[in-house]
């Protein structure tokens, strides 16, 4: 069993979202952060960063439980635990990856910056439009629904146009119609029940 530990954060959805399309058991525990509870103590021994989401599986490599934070590295643990959601092969993973990172280090980053800084609306244009022009010619980041996927979809499925109209993208906005009708996606990201 998974212990999930999340707020209603996209970053936390993405760890449920993996586990329902991975079909890992879990359990979803609130950290409210609102409260600060990811600074308490029991939170601090599973992530000296004091962020969330964190998993702990009760039955990690060799058996053993093990700690994962950091959600691209929960993605990563999943897929790889389940062996799923990464590629049909060595080609296609590394479209997967490729996807991953530039949605790790470049699309979240620069979509979440902008209620602080606005001024960062010509990276968002910039990077939407790469991303745009990809789903033209794909139904998904890589062959198949994978991790890249996963890691988009939080942050943009719900996404505040004032900031920056993301659906005016048409493949990206066909594209997130596409993976919210998901069932694995509605259930995850119905979590944690607050």
């Amino acid at each position: 069993m998974i212990d999930v530990y999340m707020w209603t954060t996209s970053n936390s959805r993405r760890a449920s979202v993996v586990l329902e399309e991975a079909r890992l058991e879990y359990i979803a525990h609130p950290i409210n952060l609102r409260k600060n509870e990811q600074k308490s103590p029991e939170h601090t021994a599973r992530n000296p960063y004091q962020k969330i989401p964190v998993i702990v599986d009760s039955d990690g490599p060799g058996g053993k439980p093990v700690t994962v934070f950091e959600s691209g590295a929960i993605l990563l643990y999943a897929a790889e635990k389940s062996g799923k959601l990464y590629g049909r092969d060595a080609a296609d993973r590394v479209e997967v990856q490729k996807w991953l990172m530039l949605h790790v280090s470049g699309s979240l980053p620069i979509l979440g910056a902008l209620r602080n800084h606005p001024t960062m609306r010509d990276d968002a244009a910039r990077i939407c439009k790469v991303i745009d022009g990809h789903l033209a010619d794909h139904r998904f980041f890589a062959e198949e629904f994978s991790i890249a996927d996963i890691a988009f979809f939080p942050r943009v499925a719900g996404f505040n146009q004032d900031l920056f109209p993301v659906l005016e993208c048409k493949n990206i906005a066909r594209w997130i119609d596409e993976v919210g009708a998901r069932p694995a996606i509605k259930r995850g990201m119905a979590q944690p029940k607050v």
